[in-house]
C-alpha cells in the first residue's frame, strides 16, 4: 500500500534564491500567529516566498500544506466552494462553509491562499469563520493589500536590498553577498552558462538591478535577455521596460508572466480616484511628501481630499511605498520606477501632463526660494535634509525648465535659489552644471542673470576653478550695475574677497572683505555675506594677528547664536581653533575643532570636516602625539583627492601641513610611520570622524544577518569562538586565503572594524 503525500504544494521549477532573513522571520510569524499575510508591490516575490516558507514548515503540519491559487477566481465565484475543492474535502449536501467547518475542525494544516487582492471582501469573512471553526488550522496569505482581520499579522515583502552607488556610479559597498545579485547571476547563468558577476561587470549589474527596483520578477525577466544581449545592452534598452521584460514563465498565471501584466493587474484593482492619483503622482521623481502631492495633483476634478484618500489607498494596495526609516521625520512616499513608468503611460502626455509637470516645477521652485530666504536661521539642517531627499525632484524640475520652451527663466531662478544646497551639500559639480546650462539658455543681462552669475562665481570658486570664478563675477558685476541691482553688487564684493583669498592674494582679500563688511546689515540676512567674518579672521591668523581673528569670530558667533545658525558658525569655530593653536592654547584649539567637526557632521560638509581634522593633526603633532597625527593627516590626504585643490590651495595651510609632516617623520620610526599612514588611508569618513572625536564605533546592524551568506554566518560563529583565520580554514577545509576573504566580506557587511565586533554581533543574534 502506498502512502499519499498529504497536501498540495507544487515543486519549484527554478531554484529559490535569497530572502534568507525574510524566510526566518515569516516562519516565526506563522509559528506565533494563525493568519499571516505577505503584502507587497507587483513582482516583489510574495508567492515564491510564501511557498518556500510553507515547504520549510511541512513537518509542523501533519495534515499537510495546501495551496489555493486565487488568481483565476472571480468575485462572483463561490470562494468557499473553491476552498472545498482545492483542499480535497469530501463533498456533501451541506453548504460549502459548513463543509469547511466540519471537516477542518480537527485538522492541523497550513492553507496558503495565494493572490487575495481582488477578493478581499470575500476572503476576509471566510478566513475569519474558518479560523474560528478550526483551531489548529493556520493561513498564510499573499495579497497586495491586507485582509483586515483582527488576528492578521502583516509582513511587507520589500524589494531586494541592493549595493549603493556613489554619485560617479561606483559601487560604494562590496557587492558580494547581496541577494539581488545572486538572483540575477543565477537566472543569467541558466540561459548563458558560465556567466558570473566579476569586477568588470559588477557596477553594470548593480545599476541594472537598481533600475529594476530590486523586484525579483523584473530581474528574472531581464536575465532571460542575457541569451542574446550583454548587461550593458539590457541596461540601455530599459527606457521602455514594459516592451523588454515580456519573456515570462508561460505556465504561470497571466499577471505573473510579464512585468506589464503584473502592474496592470494592480492598476485594475484600484478605484478610479486611486488610478487618477497614481497617474498624477508619476510626475514626481524619487519620492514626495503629502503636501507636495496635494500641491501638484489637485485640479481638473481632483480635490485635496481625493489626493489624501488616493495616497492612503495606494499605500494600502502596495502601489506606493511609505518611507518611514527615520522616526519622527516627515512622512515620505515613493513610486518604484516600474510603477512610476506605468503611471506616466496612463497620464498620456499632452496638455494635461505639461500642466502637471509645470505645477511640479512651481512647487519645488517655491521650496528652493523659501530655503534660500530662510537659510540664516535655526532650520538649516532640516532644510538641507529636505533638499537632499528631493534631489531627484529638483533635477526633474530643472530638466523641465531646460527642455520646455519658455521655462528657462524659472530654471535660472531655481538654480540660483539653490545656492546653499550646492555649497553646503557639497554638490558643487552639479550646481555648476545647472547654473551653466541655465545661463546658456537665458542671455538677457537682467537681475536674474546677475544673481545666477554671482552664485555660479561662488560655486566655481569653491570648486577650485578660480579663473572661471573671476570671469563670472566680472560679468555679474556688469549685469548688476546695468540692472541697478544693489544687493547683488554688495554680495559680489564678499565673494570677490573670498576668491582673492583662494588666489593667495591675502592683502587684496583683506581690503576687499573689510570694505564689504562696512555694510554690516547684510550679515543679518545673507549667509554668504556672514562667511566674510571667518574669512577675514583667517587672513588675520595668516598675518599673525590672532587677537583680531578671535574678535571677528566672536562677532560671527554672536550673530549665529542670535539667529540659531550653524553653517557660518562652524567656519568661525574652525578659525577660532586655528587662532588658539597659533597662540599655543592646544586644549582650547581642540575644543573649537571638535565643536566645528560636530556641526560640519550635521551638514555632511566633507571639505569642512577634513579641514577640521587636518587642523587636529597639526595640534597633535605639536603635542607630540605623532602617531595619531600621522593617521589623521594620511586619512585627510586620502579622502581629499576627489575634492580638488588640496587644503583649498592656501599657501599658509600647505606650509603648516609641511611643518607637521616634518615633525611626524622626524619623531616616528619608519615602520611605525608606514603603519600609521596605512591605517589612516583605510579610514572611511565616518570612521575618521569617530577617531578624531574619540567616539566608539556603533554596534553592527542586526539587518546585516540578511546579507550574510550561510558560509559567512558559519565563519562569523567560528570567529566568535576565538578561532584564528588559519584555524577556521582548517576546520572548514578551505584555504586560508578563502577564510581571509570571508572575514573581509563579513566586516564590510556588518560595518565592523574588528573581529571583536563580529563576536559581539554573533552573541546578539537569536
Amino acid at each position: 500500500m502506498t502512502t499519499r503525500r498529504v497536501g498540495r504544494l507544487p515543486d519549484d521549477l527554478t531554484s529559490f534564491v535569497g530572502r534568507r532573513g525574510a524566510i526566518t522571520q515569516v516562519k516565526r510569524l506563522v509559528s506565533a500567529s494563525r493568519l499571516v499575510t505577505l503584502t507587497g508591490v507587483a513582482g516583489v516575490g510574495k508567492s515564491r516566498l510564501a511557498m518556500r516558507v510553507a515547504r520549510d514548515l511541512r513537518r509542523a503540519f501533519p495534515d499537510g500544506i495546501w495551496l489555493v491559487e486565487l488568481g483565476k477566481v472571480l468575485p462572483r465565484d463561490d470562494l468557499a466552494q473553491v476552498l472545498v475543492t482545492s483542499l480535497g474535502l469530501e463533498l456533501s449536501d451541506l453548504p460549502p462553509e459548513a463543509v469547511l467547518a466540519e471537516q477542518l475542525a480537527d485538522k492541523r494544516m497550513l492553507i496558503l491562499l495565494d493572490g487575495c487582492e481582488h477578493l478581499l471582501d470575500e476572503c476576509g469573512p471566510l478566513v475569519g469563520d474558518l479560523l474560528a471553526a478550526a483551531p489548529e488550522v493556520r493561513v498564510l496569505a499573499t495579497s497586495r493589500a491586507p485582509l483586515a482581520l483582527a488576528a492578521e499579522r502583516v509582513w511587507p515583502v520589500l524589494p531586494m536590498v541592493m549595493p549603493r552607488l556613489d554619485r560617479d556610479g561606483h559601487v560604494v559597498q562590496r557587492a558580494t553577498g547581496f541577494e539581488v545579485l545572486e538572483l540575477f547571476a543565477d537566472r543569467a547563468s541558466a540561459v548563458l552558462p558560465g556567466f558570473a558577476i566579476d569586477p568588470a561587470n559588477e557596477a553594470l549589474v548593480v545599476r541594472l538591478c537598481r533600475q529594476l527596483d530590486g523586484l525579483p520578477l523584473a530581474i528574472e525577466l531581464a536575465a532571460v535577455w542575457m541569451r542574446s544581449l550583454s548587461v550593458e545592452e539590457i541596461l540601455n534598452r530599459l527606457s521602455d521596460r514594459y516592451r523588454l521584460l515580456t519573456l515570462g514563465d508561460r505556465s504561470g498565471l497571466p499577471h505573473h508572466r510579464t512585468l506589464r501584466a503584473a502592474v496592470e493587474w494592480s492598476f485594475d484593482l484600484c478605484s478610479p480616484t486611486e488610478q487618477a492619483v497614481w497617474a498624477r503622482l508619476s510626475v514626481f521623481a524619487g519620492g514626495f511628501e503629502l503636501d507636495a502631492a496635494e500641491a501638484v495633483c489637485v485640479g481638473d476634478g481632483v480635490t485635496v481630499e481625493d489626493v489624501f484618500i488616493g495616497v492612503a489607498g495606494l499605500v494600502e494596495k502596495s502601489v506606493l511605498v511609505k518611507d518611514d526609516d527615520q522616526p519622527g521625520a516627515r512622512t515620505r512616499y515613493r513610486l518604484l520606477k516600474t510603477i512610476q513608468e506605468y503611471g506616466r503611460g496612463r497620464l498620456g502626455g499632452g496638455v494635461k501632463e505639461l500642466a502637471l509637470r509645470r505645477r511640479h516645477r512651481d512647487h519645488f521652485l517655491l521650496l528652493a526660494e523659501h530655503v534660500d530666504a530662510e537659510w540664516l536661521g535655526p532650520h538649516q539642517v532640516e532644510w538641507l535634509t529636505r533638499l537632499r531627499q528631493d534631489r531627484s525632484n529638483l533635477r526633474a524640475a530643472l530638466d523641465f525648465c531646460r527642455a520646455e520652451p519658455g521655462e528657462e527663466h524659472e530654471g535660472l531662478r531655481m538654480a540660483a535659489a539653490l545656492r546653499f544646497f550646492w555649497a553646503a551639500d557639497g554638490s558643487l559639480r552639479e550646481g555648476r552644471y545647472w547654473l551653466d546650462e541655465m545661463l546658456r539658455a537665458v542671455s538677457e543681462p537682467d537681475q536674474q542673470r546677475a544673481r545666477a552669475l554671482t552664485v555660479n562665481g561662488l560655486v566655481s570658486a569653491m570648486q577650485g576653478d578660480i579663473e572661471a570664478a573671476r570671469a563670472l563675477l566680472s560679468e555679474a558685476r556688469d549685469a548688476a550695475r546695468r540692472a541697478e541691482y544693489g544687493s547683488v553688487l554688495a554680495l559680489i564684493a564678499h565673494i570677490t574677497g573670498f576668491v582673492d583669498l583662494l588666489r593667495n592674494e591675502n592683502q587684496a582679500a583683506t581690503s576687499r572683505l573689510a570694505e564689504a563688511l562696512e555694510r554690516r546689515e547684510m550679515l543679518q540676512h545673507d549667509g554668504v555675506a556672514l562667511l566674510s567674518l571667518p574669512n577675514l579672521a583667517l587672513l588675520a591668523v595668516f598675518r599673525g594677528d590672532c587677537e583680531r581673528a578671535v574678535e571677528l569670530c566672536e562677532e560671527c558667533r554672536e550673530i549665529c547664536e542670535e539667529h540659531g545658525e550653524l553653517w557660518g558658525r562652524s567656519w568661525a569655530e574652525l578659525v577660532l581653533g586655528l587662532a588658539r593653536w597659533r597662540q599655543g592654547d592646544f586644549p582650547g584649539a581642540l575644543e573649537h575643532v571638535h565643536e566645528c567637526l560636530r556641526m560640519k557632521q550635521l551638514f555632511d560638509d566633507v571639505p569642512g570636516i577634513l579641514m577640521a581634522i587636518e587642523l587636529e593633526a597639526w595640534v597633535s603633532a605639536v603635542q607630540g602625539r605623532v602617531a595619531r597625527a600621522a593617521r589623521l593627516s594620511s586619512a585627510v590626504a586620502h579622502l581629499w583627492r576627489p575634492l580638488g585643490r588640496y587644503l583649498f590651495g592656501l599657501e599658509r595651510y600647505l606650509a603648516w601641513h609641511a611643518e607637521a609632516d616634518a615633525r611626524i617623520r622626524n619623531a616616528l620610526p619608519t615602520a611605525e610611520l608606514r603603519a600609521a599612514r596605512t591605517r589612516g588611508a583605510e579610514y572611511t569618513l565616518d570612521e575618521l570622524i569617530r577617531f578624531a572625536l574619540g567616539e566608539r564605533p556603533p554596534a553592527p546592524s542586526e539587518e546585516a544577518l540578511v546579507r550574510l551568506t550561510p558560509r559567512e554566518r558559519e565563519v562569523a560563529r567560528l570567529v566568535a569562538q576565538g578561532l584564528s583565520n588559519r584555524q577556521i580554514a582548517e576546520q572548514l577545509v578551505i584555504s586560508k586565503r578563502t577564510s581571509d576573504s570571508h572575514i573581509e566580506h563579513i566586516l564590510a557587511k556588518l560595518g565592523a572594524t574588528s573581529r571583536a565586533q563580529i563576536a559581539v554581533w554573533v552573541a546578539e543574534q537569536p
